[in-house]
Order: structure tokens, then C-alpha cells, then sequence
């Protein structure tokens, strides 16, 4: 069959993007492994970090997930099994040598990136993905937490995957892709439990679009994937402590640290070794309780310090610059601001863009919100939004596209579903 000229002309486009895409995936694992290596003593810097290794080497071990607190109480629930795994499995191939791990983490930061492509185009066509793959390309703190030793990095992956399963699920009407879309809420859960609650959330937004019996359709079977695959920790866990443990035993010190006398809205956990006293003899669940009795009592004692400081663990999370010591040089700062202010702006506009597809706009805010809900009880933290930042990067794509179809510089993009979201 001859081959014309409109032929040779899609497969020049073909190849032209597809050259385009793999640039902006390279950048995105160059960015993230130059910036990893260049600051290798720092993988382990955080507290977080240091415990996912003493996990993950207990593991090595053949001792299983468990770790001594600083008190010499053993923990069997400390976190949650997936990241340390990660960290163990490295460790078995290739021993305590950071470069492995740096170098999966910034392969996961392309493939964020990849993932961001395909979500921008489904949500609002070619402009939209563009835009999104290269906010998440080079975004300062995608870029950071793929050279530490945190889950933030897995976290935006895997939550960029969740919620493109979910689009294709709900406007391909395509219910096969809702059981993959639970498998990666799991996944997520499994390296990050304050996302355990986002599915209660996407149900909520179920309810509330007009097309609710499909997306309700969508939401069980996934939720019921999210069932299956937590259920090996839910038994393991009934197994060692006798009761129902969901995710791990760190809420109650955790909420203590958002809510305590004193608290500024930053974490500091030596109120730990400062009531010890009060706390020895104490195994791991009653420990747990024992800190989340004190958590609400402290709210009890001042609903109105409680709230101002909600909004305080609020703005933290949000703001536009990073109020972390070690990262108060004015290049870091500056970087930040900059990426902040145009991701907020990109992302007004994709409200714009998407005002009347209104479920695929809750959709992508359904992160942002959720995570904003836990940390005004928790402390605050950029670290605590950056794997949802992806999202509002989704958002400015759509944006982008949208003022250019405005400005009468783009045609127009195809929905995918004449009735879609």
C-alpha cells in the first residue's frame, strides 16, 4: 500500500513527540539523580528516614518489621511494610549503598512525570499533558524528595496512577481500569496511611456527581481491591496485637505533636523522652492510646488555640516557601516561591478550564483537600503536600489549555465523552 504524504507527516509528528516526551523524561530523572547525588549524605537526614532503614535491615535480618523506640519499646507497627520493603530489597541486592535507591527514585520521578503526561491529556488533551510533565519534571520539591529517603516520591506516583485509572474508569466508561485504580489506592496506603482515608473522600464525591451510579460502580470495585490487598497487614497485625490495627500505632503521638501545649505547628517529638515517666511500662497499642487520650484532651482544654493553629499547620503545608532551617538559603527560597505562585495561578485557571466538568475537577482537588484536612490536625509541613502537587500541575495544564483555546491560538480539544464528567 503506498504510503502518501499525510501519512509521512503524522509519523514525522509521531516521532516528534514521542522525542519531545522522552526529553522531558530525562530531564526529569537527570534533575532528581544529579540533585540526589550531589547532597548523597543527606538520604538519611530525617528522623522518617532513619526508622524506614532500621526496618528495613530488621527485615534483612529475618526479624520482620519491627524496631526499638527510643525507649526500648519494641514496634511491630510502626509504619507501614511498603516503603521499608523498598529499602530491604535494596539492601539484600546491593548492600547500604545509597546510589541504588537514589537511582529508583528518580526513575519513579519520570515515571511521575510520565503518569502526569497521560493524566493532562486525558483531562484536557496534548497541551494539558505537556505542561503537566514538565511541572512535574522539574518541580524543586518532586525534585528533593526523590533524593531522600521518604515516601513522598512513591506517594505522587502512585497517586498520579490512582487517579488516571479513575478517569479512564469513569469517562471511558471502561469498568476494567477501576479494580487497577484500587490496586494503586493499596499500593499507596501501603507506603503512605494518611492516604487510608481519600477513598471515603472519592465516595463522598460519588455521591455528589449526577452521573452517581456509575461512579458509585466504579468506587466499589475498587474499594473492594483496596480490601483484598490491606488485608494481609489488617490479619498480621490482629495476629500480633489481638485487635483490629487499620494502618500503624503512631497516631496518637503523631496527632500529640500537631496539638500539644506548646506546639508551633512544626513537628518536634522530644516531648517523647520528656514524658517518659509517665509512659514506661507502656507496650506499643497503650502507648498509642495513651497518646491520643492526651491528644484530645488538649483540644478539650482549648478548642480555641487548637483551631488558630489549625490554621497555622495550614498555611505551613501551603506556603510558598520552606521554613525548614537547613533550606532558608535565598536560591532555595526564591525557587520555591517561584514554583508555588505559577502552579497556584496554572491551577486558578484550570478551575476555570474545568468549572463545567465539575467531577473531574473535584476529582483533582480531592488530594489537595484531603491532605489539608489530616495536617490541620497534624503538624505542617511543604513535605506533606508535595505528593499532591501533581495534581494542581494537572490543573495548570488544563488551564494552559484553556487560555490558548481562549486567545483563538489552539483549536479546540474533543471531549472524551460527549457526557463525560
Amino acid at each position: 500500500m503506498a504510503v502518501g504524504p499525510a501519512t509521512d507527516s503524522r509519523g514525522a509528528a509521531e516521532r516528534t513527540r514521542a522525542a519531545a516526551l522522552l526529553a522531558i523524561l530525562l530531564v526529569a530523572f537527570i534533575a532528581r539523580l544529579a540533585l540526589g547525588l550531589a547532597w548523597r549524605d543527606r538520604v538519611f537526614l530525617f528522623g522518617d528516614s532513619q526508622s524506614y532503614r532500621t526496618l528495613g535491615h530488621s527485615v534483612v535480618e529475618g526479624r520482620g518489621l519491627q524496631m526499638k523506640d527510643f525507649a526500648g519499646r519494641t514496634r511491630y507497627a510502626d509504619r507501614m511494610p511498603g516503603y521499608p520493603l523498598v529499602l530491604a530489597a535494596l539492601e539484600k541486592l546491593f548492600g547500604e549503598a545509597t546510589v541504588p535507591l537514589l537511582v529508583l527514585q528518580s526513575a519513579l520521578g519520570a515515571l511521575a512525570a510520565y503518569l502526569a503526561w497521560l493524566l493532562g491529556r486525558e483531562v484536557a488533551g496534548p497541551l494539558a499533558g505537556w505542561v503537566a510533565a514538565a511541572f512535574t519534571a522539574l518541580g524543586p520539591w518532586q525534585v528533593y524528595f526523590a533524593g531522600v529517603a521518604l515516601t513522598e516520591c512513591w506517594s505522587a506516583a502512585l497517586l498520579l496512577a490512582m487517579v488516571l485509572f479513575v478517569v479512564r474508569a469513569v469517562v471511558r466508561r471502561t469498568a476494567a481500569w477501576s479494580p487497577v485504580a484500587g490496586a494503586a489506592c493499596a499500593a499507596l496506603v501501603y507506603v503512605h496511611p494518611e492516604f487510608a482515608g481519600l477513598p471515603i473522600l472519592l465516595f463522598v464525591l460519588a455521591l455528589l456527581v449526577s452521573d452517581r451510579r456509575r461512579w458509585l460502580a466504579c468506587w466499589g470495585l475498587g474499594a473492594a481491591v483496596v480490601v483484598l490487598a490491606l488485608l494481609p497487614w489488617w490479619l498480621r497485625n490482629d495476629r500480633l496485637f489481638g485487635r483490629f490495627v487499620p494502618a500503624t500505632t503512631r497516631l496518637g503521638v503523631t496527632l500529640y505533636d500537631g496539638v500539644r501545649p506548646g506546639a508551633t505547628g512544626a513537628s518536634d517529638m522530644s516531648f517523647e523522652p520528656q514524658l517518659a515517666d509517665q509512659t514506661r511500662g507502656l507496650v506499643e497499642l497503650e502507648y498509642d492510646a495513651w497518646y491520643l487520650r492526651r491528644s484530645w484532651q488538649a483540644i478539650r482544654d482549648a478548642p480555641g488555640r487548637a483551631a488558630a493553629l489549625a490554621l497555622v499547620k495550614a498555611g505551613r503545608t501551603w506556603s510558598p516557601v520552606p521554613h525548614a532551617e537547613m533550606a532558608q538559603r535565598p536560591l532555595y527560597a526564591l525557587a520555591s516561591a517561584a514554583a508555588f505562585y505559577v502552579m497556584a495561578a496554572g491551577a486558578a485557571l484550570g478551575l476555570v478550564a474545568l468549572r463545567r466538568r465539575p467531577a473531574l475537577l473535584l476529582l483533582l482537588l480531592a488530594p489537595a483537600v484531603w491532605v489539608t484536612m489530616v495536617h490541620l490536625a497534624l503538624v505542617g509541613s511543604i513535605r506533606y503536600r508535595a505528593p499532591v502537587e501533581p495534581m494542581l500541575f494537572v490543573l495548570a495544564g488544563a488551564g494552559a489549555a484553556w487560555l490558548l483555546r481562549a486567545s483563538n491560538r489552539m483549536p479546540r480539544e474533543p471531549r472524551c465523552e460527549r457526557d463525560g464528567p
